[in-house]
């Protein structure tokens, strides 16, 4: 277990609470963008997540009230769901928080013992085996809280209605649908067929259909200032991972400008924010010392850049994460052998 849990002034069962709260503003602003469907699938992750937890809580003959009043395994579903696009079938939501709960948290030995962050485990793995289904964002603010519009998001989510992979991005000012990290997938495709000029009709799409996760990535910016200031999540992982993200991307788009997006395209688009003020910080999963903290944020960060210029996929941050979690046993112990119980 992380020695976070034994230096802390806050319960394991506040420390999550509060996470959970301060995920609220990021929670309301995508309602707003998407729909009441993200109530639905923020509700059914919890209910999946906590079926499961319990049933391998008995298996494992643990004091079953203990472990689910520590709102650990709430906090894993909330984190999940906020990742998924608003209308992922169900059955393939399962997936996913099968392999957060069971694989990535159970199989090592619980809460406090898992190697990787069980929310970006189960993201990883839907993102891998179904790419379409976690790319469609349907974008829609009407009616959010009419009776109509919540049983069509539940009969699509629970029923799985077919969705398609929305390829391109429309310039004309009411187009419907856009991609999660629009900008850096549609980068991406425009850089494989050898258009030299994307950057600019990126510019000029970016305040229509980037707003939506620009307000959701300032909100998570916003509630990180706040864990900080909580002292519940350490500053020098998002500070770390955020400047070298930045610093990569100012130094390669001022080089290539046809190659690279800016600085400010990188750090607001995507799940930038919510990957280094909510996943990368979670105090199981990374380094105990203070040095060590410094190097895993720019471990992320510098794998974040290179997995969004030079990969198959827009976005990469969750790769980076889980790529960072496995260097932590080393990171601690070349930093500093005995890190275990100590300030530093």
């Amino acid at each position: 277990m992380n020695f976070f849990y034994i230096k802390n002034m806050y319960s394991v069962r506040k420390i999550m609470f509060l996470v959970i709260l301060a995920c609220v503003p990021a929670i309301l602003l995508k309602c707003y963008f998407f729909g009441f469907r993200t109530l639905i699938q923020i509700f059914l992750s919890v209910i999946l997540s906590l079926s499961i937890e319990f049933v391998l809580l008995k298996i494992r003959k643990k004091r079953v009230k203990d472990y689910l009043q520590d709102n650990s395994i709430i906090l894993t579903a909330v984190l999940f769901s906020m990742s998924l696009p608003p209308l992922f079938p169900y059955w393939m939501m399962i997936i996913g928080i099968f392999f957060s709960v069971v694989i990535a948290k159970h199989l090592y030995g619980g809460i406090g013992h898992n190697i990787f962050n069980p929310a970006m485990l189960g993201y990883t793995v839907l993102l891998i085996s179904f790419p379409i289904n976690m790319n469609n964002w349907n974008y829609s603010n009407t009616d959010l809280f009419s009776l109509k519009n919540i049983q069509q998001s539940f009969n699509n989510i629970v029923f799985g209605k077919k969705t398609y992979l929305i390829n391109q991005i429309y310039l004309e000012s009411d187009c419907n649908f856009f991609t999660e990290a629009t900008t850096l997938s549609h980068f991406k495709t425009e850089h494989y067929k050898k258009n030299t000029d994307v950057p600019e009709k990126i510019s000029l799409a970016s305040f229509h259909i980037e707003k939506s996760w620009l307000y959701i990535n300032i909100s998570c910016l916003l509630s990180g200032f706040f864990l900080i200031f909580k002292k519940i999540i350490c500053w020098r992982i998002p500070v770390t991972l955020l400047t070298s993200l930045g610093f990569l991307s100012f130094i390669s788009s001022y080089y290539s400008k046809e190659l690279f997006l800016s600085p400010f395209f990188h750090i607001f688009s995507g799940g930038t924010m919510l990957g280094a003020f909510f996943i990368a910080t979670d105090p199981v999963t990374t380094s105990c010392t203070n040095l060590g903290k410094i190097i895993f944020g720019c471990i992320i960060g510098i794998l974040t850049w290179i997995i969004r210029n030079y990969s198959d996929y827009p976005d990469g941050i969750a790769f980076s994460i889980l790529f960072a979690n496995m260097l932590v046993p080393i990171i601690d112990y070349y930093v500093n052998k005995s890190g275990y119980g100590h300030e530093n």
